[in-house]
């Protein structure tokens, strides 16, 4: 499939699109990162809502509307007035020991450790980005690459055509950056793009010779108490800056709050509030996203005075100065930029006037235990106590824990039937990883054409089996060193094989070894039914430190079963919001309604979330 030009530029997109194909692809890359894993973690110290004059009823509004709008998927949610913790937690799969990864949120950190470098004289805004690489500046270097500042990137405002997409197919990203020249004069347009700040993390590891990390470490995170931090490179070793940071929502917290009291934290100034305050200013009024009002130095400003650390399917820090509260949050929905029904209902609750009005002491006392509830409720993966909390919440909790039971007996009682049985695929395939993973890490594509089943009294244990195609099988006849690494790989004969371990109803944590990379991922089936009252085994299979997940849905008819295919975030509504004039890019309102055929919608159904048909066969 041909990219449309329109496509380039747009966050992964084209990539994605690339990957659409059917062919094999090599293995994804070796995906390397800079570390921090000891420092000493300082927790925030909690107090309740009266303490801090804060509603309960309000938060837990919040709480309820973020749990049980489908369109947010809230995976983790944090709380904080003024360094003191009012709550911080995940559902399952995900954990604090094991960070989601903050997208585009971490931009701002790396703002930070610029004017960490600019407070102590290693550069300025005002610098040229070509004073940093001299090699570069030649006779034949475009006039506005000549022209870009720090400031320029900073503020999104370069202009560069090089895009996300350099990441894809460049080893030299630096390189690739200089060399392409710009679609506006620096300075005059705000088109975001994330190789700008990539270019920022570039220019403070060549100045301070050590890593982002390592530049931050004494400045920023060892003040805060933020520990296990991890942080993707490029392939040159460079921290990727405006994306790739693992943060677990205590630390997007306390970078909030850093923030919030302009470089101040536990009564220490950790960098002049000027540079700060500098950071947060709005450089650049803002009409591209519907909600946000301007940008500064990789902020986003909101209307009445908030403003935002943004990451793309809902990683944000909402900050409050005023009142020095922040909220931050993981999501996997799949809204790219600030403006979504998931960050309105922060706001709305953030700017509620009754957020600031707490019960009578006894009674607010009640209402913050009540939330405390529910919250836990939402980190134990269980479905909220019922408003009117008609079960005392020891009652809920008991009955909460009998539910699950009750299905995993289930599980193993129809599961059994599937114990060392094999289940072919008719005639076509389905992919077992996301297509976002694809895009974003070069995932192999693993078309799936077997599946053979072993159970246990907690677990089953799928073994995916992908055929070999024609050319595979023929390079493997004719290269005995091909057949001796593929074994090594688990990989035998003409088929390669990936094993999951699924829980029946609580996650099973496991490592998958893909390509050169090994990466966290945790599985379980549950029950359901379909719209004609067939049982549903559905398989939930997450990647924990990349926000992605795919769901098969295994339909037990009568003579078959019918499989059938999800992703999240939602891989056809990001394109969707792409294609048909739904969203803004890269900073530009672009429709391509009807420059596009409607047959695209059915090839991303085709592609994204196939439904295939399976028969038993024998092992």
């Amino acid at each position: 499939m041909n990219i449309p030009r329109q496509f380039y530029g747009m966050n992964y997109i084209s990539r994605l699109f690339s990957n659409f194909q059917d062919d094999e692809v090599a293995d994804c890359p070796k995906l390397c990162f800079s570390e921090i894993c000891d420092i000493t973690e300082v927790p925030l110290t909690k107090k309740d809502t009266f303490e801090l004059g804060l509603s309960a009823a309000e938060l837990s509004k919040m709480l309820r509307k973020l749990v049980m709008t489908r369109s947010c998927c809230l995976d983790g949610l944090g709380i904080v007035k003024g360094e003191n913790l009012i709550c911080s937690g995940y559902q399952p799969p995900y954990s604090m020991e094991n960070p989601h990864i903050t997208n585009s949120t971490c931009k701002t950190i790396t703002a930070i450790a610029v004017m960490f470098a600019v407070s102590e004289g290693l550069l300025g805004v005002e610098d040229t980005v070509l004073s940093f690489y001299p090699e570069y500046d030649t006779m034949l270097t475009s006039k506005y690459v000549k022209q870009m500042t720090v400031e320029h990137l900073l503020t999104m405002t370069s202009g560069t055509k090089c895009t996300e997409i350099t990441a894809m197919v460049e080893e030299d990203w630096v390189k690739a950056f200089l060399l392409t020249d710009c679609q506006s004069e620096p300075g005059t347009q705000f088109i975001y793009n994330s190789m700008n700040t990539y270019m920022l993390s570039a220019i403070l590891t060549k100045i301070t010779e050590m890593s982002l990390l390592e530049y931050l470490r004494p400045r920023l995170f060892e003040p805060l108490g933020i520990n296990n931090l991890s942080w993707e490179l490029c392939p040159k070793g460079i921290e990727r800056g405006g994306w790739g940071l693992h943060l677990s929502i205590d630390g997007m917290l306390k970078i909030g709050l850093f923030l919030a009291n302009n470089g101040k934290y536990n009564d220490r100034q950790l960098i002049d509030s000027s540079y700060i305050c500098k950071m947060k200013e709005v450089k650049v009024e803002q009409d591209t996203d519907a909600l946000a009002t301007g940008y500064g130095y990789q902020l986003w400003h909101l209307p009445n005075g908030f403003y935002m650390l943004s990451g793309m399917y809902g990683q944000h820090v909402v900050i409050d100065d005023n009142h020095k509260l922040v909220i931050a949050t993981n999501a996997h929905n799949d809204k790219m930029f600030p403006d979504s029904r998931f960050t309105r209902i922060i706001l709305g609750c953030m700017n509620s006037e009754g957020l600031y009005r707490p019960d009578v002491k006894r009674k607010e006392k009640v209402l913050y235990k009540k939330f405390t509830q529910e919250f836990q409720a939402f980190c134990n993966g269980w479905k909220l106590p019922k408003p009117t909390k008609e079960l005392p919440f020891a009652l809920y909790c008991k009955n909460q824990e009998k539910c699950i039971m009750q299905e995993i007996s289930q599980l193993q009682k129809i599961c059994v039937d599937f114990n060392k049985k094999r289940l072919h695929i008719e005639e076509t395939t389905f992919k077992l990883f996301p297509y976002m993973m694809r895009g974003m890490y070069q995932f192999p594509p693993f078309a799936v054409t077997d599946i053979v089943f072993k159970t246990s009294e907690q677990s089953i244990e799928m073994c995916f089996v992908k055929e070999r195609t024609r050319k595979e099988r023929r390079d493997i006849r004719n290269n005995k060193k091909e057949i001796k690494a593929l074994s090594d790989n688990r990989r035998s004969g003409l088929q390669e094989k990936i094993i999951v371990k699924a829980g029946y109803a609580r996650y099973y944590n496991q490592t998958l070894s893909v390509g050169s990379n090994s990466i966290q991922m945790a599985a379980k089936v549950y029950l359901s039914k379909d719209e004609d009252d067939n049982t549903v085994i559905q398989l939930h299979m997450v990647f924990p430190a990349t926000g992605f997940s795919r769901k098969i849905k295994f339909f037990l008819l009568e003579d078959r079963i019918s499989i059938e295919c999800m992703e999240y975030p939602d891989m056809k509504a990001i394109v969707g919001q792409v294609v048909y004039g739904e969203t803004t890019l890269a900073g530009n309102n672009i429709d391509l309604t009807g420059k596009l055929p409607e047959s695209l919608r059915v090839f991303l159904d085709h592609k994204v979330e196939p439904r295939v048909n399976g028969t038993w066969m024998s092992i």
